[in-house]
């Protein structure tokens, strides 16, 4: 039997290609950090601005996820993620040909936008596919995409605008390399669309449903979604905005920050992207062990704690970045899968999207902040110091609200039974 006709193969194959999607929709992203140094110049921003121009995707994700998400909910993953990836890749062709400062903003909106209606299909695609006990396999495994890709984005930029000379090649480079991974989405969709509508589709979902009968979070699903000022979902929203405010803080302006303490920028941009090549073990390690030790919580605590002393670490010794780099990876990369396995675990297959669209809207306020903030300070101080500083302290606010997390509510004692 050929692998694409195979339904049982069909969930993988899936997984798979939205792999690829997110891996290259991160690169796009990323790879505007490495080049921040010369479009500020380029076109006579101040530190702020470039900082918004970085964080521009996740204004739209933070805008646009949940009533997105609702609406993929409708449409299914399938149209919704094809759709996404589309606009994205589309969009991402304007910014090299942009001829000035506003259609370059003009295009990165409609990439963000593009990736808005991707990002809440990536927890549906778990719930649909995959029974419980792969839940946490499975986002490890397409959290890996996101990490890979900002890594690449920020390792390989470099080195292609040297060899290209001008950064509007490198973006025309990198939006042409995704094209394929698009055209390949769509031909998945159709064998997954087709999956579904034949008698079979009951048969891959039996042991799914079993699962999620006897999940371990027993009578907790939906019983605070939609809630939202009680809600874990929200809970999980705000700590996932208080982890990208200092993610995206430190991985926008660290290449720049090692930059004006002399370093080369090939260097520093690598060093920078180290952080997201260590978070890949990360993602798939800590889900499990959160599982498996059923302490959620005190990760998170931990983690955070971790990074708040990272962070100040980095502000007072820029050398430093080679022995924080495996603490940040590890803590950025765990709390962020915890994050993102949430929606899968609160709510219904029926209400996966509307529920991550929650999650990320409420969580990429803080993307979207990071930057910008960093960047103000660094142009009221002449540094980036206090910026660095400054993340440390959201570090603790953010440790000490993951303990709200209702973890003994969200497990029972014991295995789940299979």
């Amino acid at each position: 039997m050929r692998l694409g006709r195979s339904p049982n193969h069909i969930p993988w194959l899936i997984l798979g290609c939205v792999w690829l999607v997110v891996l290259f929709l991160y690169i796009l992203i990323q790879c505007i950090s490495p080049l921040l140094p010369i479009l500020i110049v380029d076109f006579e921003l101040n530190h702020f601005t470039g900082g918004f121009l970085y964080s521009l995707p996740v204004l739209m994700i933070a805008l646009f996820s949940y009533p997105l998400g609702i609406l993929s909910d409708r449409i299914g993953l399938e149209i919704a993620v094809g759709c996404g990836a589309t606009v994205a890749v589309l969009s991402s062709f304007l910014r090299p040909f942009s001829s000035n400062f506003y259609v370059f903003v003009l295009a990165t909106a409609i990439f963000g936008l593009g990736f808005a209606i991707i990002f809440p299909n990536l927890p549906k695609l778990v719930k649909e596919n995959f029974p419980q006990h792969l839940s946490a396999t499975a986002t490890g495994l397409y959290t890996t995409a996101i990490l890979l890709g900002s890594g690449l984005g920020m390792a390989l930029t470099k080195p292609i605008l040297a060899a290209t000379g001008s950064w509007r090649k490198v973006l025309i480079i990198w939006s042409l390399i995704a094209i394929p991974v698009i055209v390949l989405w769509w031909v998945i969709a159709r064998m997954s669309i087709k999956r579904k509508d034949g008698s079979g589709s009951e048969v891959l979902h039996k042991e799914s449903l079993q699962d999620r009968t006897e999940s371990p979070l027993g009578d907790y699903q939906d019983n605070h979604y939609p809630h939202p000022l009680v809600s874990s979902v929200v809970i999980a929203g705000l700590i996932l905005s208080l982890l990208n405010l200092i993610f995206y803080s430190t991985i926008g302006w660290l290449p720049t920050y090692l930059t004006e303490r002399g370093w080369d920028p090939v260097s520093a941009a690598t060093a920078t992207s180290v952080i997201s090549f260590l978070e890949i073990p990360a993602v798939l390690f800590v889900p499990v062990l959160s599982d498996r030790t059923r302490r959620r919580r005190l990760i998170m605590i931990s983690s955070f704690l971790l990074l708040a002393i990272s962070s100040v670490a980095v502000s007072l010794s820029p050398s430093s970045i080679f022995f924080i780099s495996p603490i940040l990876g590890v803590t950025f990369g765990g709390i962020f899968a915890l994050l993102l396995s949430l929606p899968v675990e609160l709510v219904k297959k029926e209400k996966v999207g509307r529920a991550a669209g929650a999650v990320i809207s409420v969580g990429y306020i803080g993307a979207l902040t990071g930057a910008p903030v960093t960047g103000y300070l660094r142009d009221l101080t002449g540094g980036f110091s206090f910026g660095f500083i400054a993340m440390g302290f959201v570090g603790l606010i953010a440790a000490g609200l993951s303990y709200m997390l209702p973890e003994k509510r969200l497990f029972k004692r014991g295995r789940p039974s299979l």
